[in-house]
């Protein structure tokens, strides 16, 4: 008998490579779907989605099951995949599949799709998956609740195991052989004193009210009879505790404010709305870009200090709740991409709440970039596919125009006042230049590949450098990271030891080349990666070639690439702060 077809994931998947296996354990069935990133000539193949269905086999009545006998699955594509390339397909092929779609019953099918439930938590059990060599699949259960709640993942090439939190939506990196199962990521609100002795419930069981007015209202679920029996960390003044809290924001504040009594009493309840908790942040995000991560499974976005490692939340923006993590771009502190419910591209400013729609583009773009914040006359904005350029002009023109129609794959762009620059993956450098005026200039440079010590697929980020044109490269894994200019003269990217005063910000869409506001953040590239212990955000320092944490003002953690580092699944992004 036709058991159905396989769950369709909630949300749109980003990857193209796909891997998928079921595993039963006692009554239940587990389906597990991977997409890996696409697998270029510069680009490590490496996951990019994870999802997880269980069916309670005692469920399903077996009887009503009998009408799937007759669906005929011979040549019959998946109903519920969306592929993009469905409009180059033939005419022949479509009339096909739209013949073998209709002997689909809605009914049925809808019938074999609700004994699957998604998994966003598995607990106590963990589960493990060989890629390198039969697809092997086990299920077990563990003693150790930090233990669990992992997909343990081996590559394809067998070096590298990927640990996959459910619930976090997080990967972390291992070699082989595995030294050490991961432990579960601790969250600010699963942390309590320890001589508190149980007066604050675990913040875990907070309730977080979400209201249709975009405002957030903390309550936590503390009892009005609170014993006075406090840490002797909180003997300090109430007045000094007041101070403390006026710098604490969203669900900060309310980790704070279910500590004790003395904070319960210091911290007033408030009606959180984003305006509320961007006058705290703004009083002391100042120092660097911030890694932002949008947690659509809790509905909440998380700013990290990369310098101290402290964590701001804000309720996630309905306008964020389908942004593609893959095409996407970062500067000014907005953020430009393709939103599925706008069915447009869009400027966004987290900051701001602030929303600018552009005119609808005829074509689905592979990269995008901007020159200016949306509020400017010069703003640009370019969009890349794999035969064309466009460009619309914001504030000045109501729709896109062609730019040009010469096939390239282009990989990282960046604009430089009015000129624009993009690296191609044959390594060409695309150069217009006054791009905001009629009688802009195109040429193609031929400029020499930069070699160093990357041996392996490498990735490649454009950026700034003061007057220079900066390219940094990151191997497989993060096994070596070099720093090049070009050379325009000769057209050669030189390599650069040092960057100086500056700082670089990367991640896969975004490349900020700024100068450091600390010495201390001077000659470093910030990657959105987290130390898999200590739970910093991971540089990697120029100075000593090797990946470190910050521990107040002392660096710590000798990492040689991105085995022991977690990194999110969920969008994410570097952005500079901006409340204007």
């Amino acid at each position: 008998m036709l058991f159905g077809v396989c769950p369709f994931p909630s949300s749109d998947c980003c990857g193209v490579n796909m891997t998928q296996c079921l595993k039963g354990s006692s009554t239940d069935l587990f389906y597990i779907r991977i997409f890996f990133e696409e697998d270029t000539k510069n680009i490590q193949k490496e996951l990019a989605e994870v999802y997880l269905f269980k069916a309670d086999m005692t469920c399903i009545n077996w009887e009503e099951r009998e009408c799937l006998k007759n669906w005929d699955i011979t040549d019959m594509r998946n109903p519920g995949y969306n592929d993009l390339k469905d409009s180059e397909t033939s005419n022949d092929d479509s009339d096909k599949s739209s013949e073998t779609s209709e002997e689909f019953d809605s009914k049925e099918l809808d019938m074999s799709c609700e004994i699957w439930e998604e998994i966003d938590d598995l607990k106590d059990a963990i589960l493990f998956m060989d890629l390198a060599r039969d697809h092997s699949v086990s299920y077990n259960r563990v003693t150790a609740s930090e233990l669990g709640g992992f997909i343990h993942i081996r590559g394809e090439m067998g070096k590298i195991i990927y640990s996959y939190h459910v619930k976090t939506d997080t990967i972390s990196l291992f070699s082989i052989p595995y030294p050490m199962l991961p432990t579960s990521h601790v969250f600010m609100w699963e942390c309590r004193l320890e001589d508190d002795h149980g007066e604050a419930n675990c913040i875990a069981d907070s309730k977080v009210e979400m209201f249709r007015t975009n405002e957030i209202s903390l309550r936590p679920d503390t009892h009005d009879g609170v014993e006075c029996n406090e840490s002797y960390l909180l003997n300090i003044s109430f007045d000094l505790l007041e101070m403390i809290m006026e710098l604490c924001v969203g669900v900060e504040y309310m980790n704070f404010r279910a500590t004790c009594k003395q904070c319960l009493l210091a911290a007033p309840l408030i009606r959180w709305s984003n305006r509320t908790s961007i006058r705290r942040l703004q009083k002391y995000l100042l120092v660097s870009p911030l890694l932002m991560v949008v947690d659509k499974k809790q509905d909440i976005i998380t700013f990290t200090d990369p310098m101290v490692g402290d964590n701001y939340f804000m309720k996630n923006s309905q306008v964020l709740m389908d942004v593609n993590n893959k095409i996407c771009c970062s500067r000014f502190g907005w953020l430009l991409f393709e939103s599925i419910h706008w069915n447009c591209l869009v400027f966004f400013n987290p900051f701001t709440n602030d929303l600018w729609q552009l005119p609808k583009a005829e074509h689905i773009f592979d990269s995008l970039c901007f020159s200016a914040p949306p509020t400017s006359l010069d703003c640009m904005v370019v969009g890349f596919t794999t035969s064309c350029v466009y460009i619309h002009y914001m504030n000045r023109e109501p729709a896109w125009r062609t730019l040009d129609t010469h096939p390239h794959n282009v990989c990282s762009s960046s604009f430089y006042g009015r000129d624009l620059y993009a690296l191609c993956e044959q390594g060409e450098l695309i150069v217009i230049n006054n791009l905001a005026r009629e009688d802009y200039s195109w040429k193609l440079v031929e400029t020499e590949a930069p070699k160093g010590y990357c041996r392996s697929s490498t990735r490649y980020f454009l950026g700034n450098f003061d007057q220079h044109r900066l390219l940094v490269s990151v191997g497989a894994y993060g096994e070596a990271v070099e720093v090049f200019k070009l050379n325009e003269s000769i057209r050669k990217w030189e390599k650069l030891n040092s960057l100086g005063k500056h700082a670089i910000y990367i991640c896969g869409t975004t490349c900020l080349c700024i100068e450091a506001k600390l010495p201390k953040m001077e000659n470093k590239i910030f990657f959105p990666r987290l130390h898999t212990k200590n739970r910093k955000v991971v540089f990697y320092s120029l100075d000593t070639c090797m990946y470190h944490t910050f521990d107040g003002e002392n660096i710590q953690e000798h990492l040689g690439d991105f085995c022991g580092t977690t990194y999110h699944l969920s969008f994410n992004v570097w952005i500079e702060p901006n409340w204007s």
